[in-house]
């Protein structure tokens, strides 16, 4: 068994257990990571199966304490990372995608169970050719009834809001990955910046995630050719107003692009100060700090949210 410790400027520093070599080997294929709820009563299982389905690796992102030898031993695809300390669930998947060797990565829960019917290779080399940066499989509750997954952005006046709708056909767009559950293309990941593991909030930080992702010009389509379902309850949403938010409206509601690029609108800025009761001083500490980030990436941009939203309306 091979031990790799790895550290990362931005990030924590985390443990690579593997049975065989843990070099990372790229290859064009499906790497499975498996995100844990908390609770360990599928999840020997859950590995088992995902071990018959003759993947060429699966990654178990797990905590400090956990003894994952014996499983280890067992299974040779299985590559195990234990992250230290609290982070978010962006955090580790930004972790797990980094060290994936697969040209794509589905994430999914260890409390979800996948439902391949037909041959696993084609079904999920289909999923990669949709060009997304990612491709969300059909999710049903536990008496295997579909649940909304296909989201869409609406301004009301200035108000944001997410519209669930219900049919789902391949290749629609979607906000963001639903429970971060997903097929994602890790290139294109990377190149996008991942999850912001500044947002502690799962709900904005999949919210960052979505509207980075289509205002830089990316897609994150639904995908009817694989279905997930939870075997416990679906976990909610909560969708309430924090800090999180703040960095959320920031970087993607506050924009405005003129010309070839975006940049922060000042009645924005102002109208959010007055609405969020912070003190004056964090206001402008909070704009420098995302003026700059806007400035870094101002480029990268092809349009602001209020395009996107009427862009939506018209697919």
């Amino acid at each position: 068994m091979n031990t790799t410790v790895s550290t990362s400027s931005m990030e924590s520093s985390y443990t690579i257990i593997a049975s065989g070599d843990n070099e990372r080997t790229p290859f064009n294929g499906i790497s499975i990571v498996l995100l844990s709820r908390g609770g360990r009563p599928f999840r020997k299982e859950q590995l088992q199966k995902l071990a018959s389905l003759k993947l060429s690796e699966i990654i178990s992102i797990e905590s400090s304490g956990s003894d994952m030898d014996q499983l280890s031993h067992s299974i040779p695809e299985l590559k195990c990372i234990i992250i230290s300390g609290e982070k978010t669930v962006g955090e580790k998947i930004n972790i797990a995608i980094r060290e994936a060797s697969g040209s794509h990565v589905l994430v999914m829960w260890d409390d979800m169970d996948l439902q391949i019917i037909g041959r696993t290779g084609r079904l999920f080399a289909m999923a990669a050719e949709q060009k997304a940066l990612c491709s969300i499989p059909v999710l049903m509750n536990s008496r295997k009834e579909s649940i909304p997954i296909r989201l869409a952005p609406i301004f009301s006046g200035h108000k944001l809001e997410i519209v669930p709708l219900g049919s789902v056909k391949n290749e629609t767009p979607t906000l963001y990955p639903f429970d971060y559950c997903g097929i994602y293309n890790r290139k294109i990941f990377m190149l996008t910046d991942g999850y912001d593991i500044k947002i502690e909030s799962p709900y904005w930080q999949k919210m960052d995630f979505g509207f980075r992702a289509f205002l830089w010009g990316e897609k994150i389509l639904c995908y009817t050719g694989i279905k997930i379902a939870y075997q416990n309850e679906i976990p909610k949403e909560d969708a309430s107003i924090s800090d999180s938010y703040k960095r959320f409206f920031l970087k993607n509601l506050a924009l405005v692009y003129k010309g070839d690029s975006c940049q922060l609108s000042l009645r924005s800025i102002i109208r959010f100060h007055f609405k969020s009761g912070m003190s004056l001083f964090n206001s402008i500490a909070d704009y420098k700090s995302t003026k700059n980030w806007v400035r870094k990436n101002r480029y990268r941009f092809r349009m602001d949210p209020y395009s996107l939203t009427e862009l939506w309306e018209l697919q």
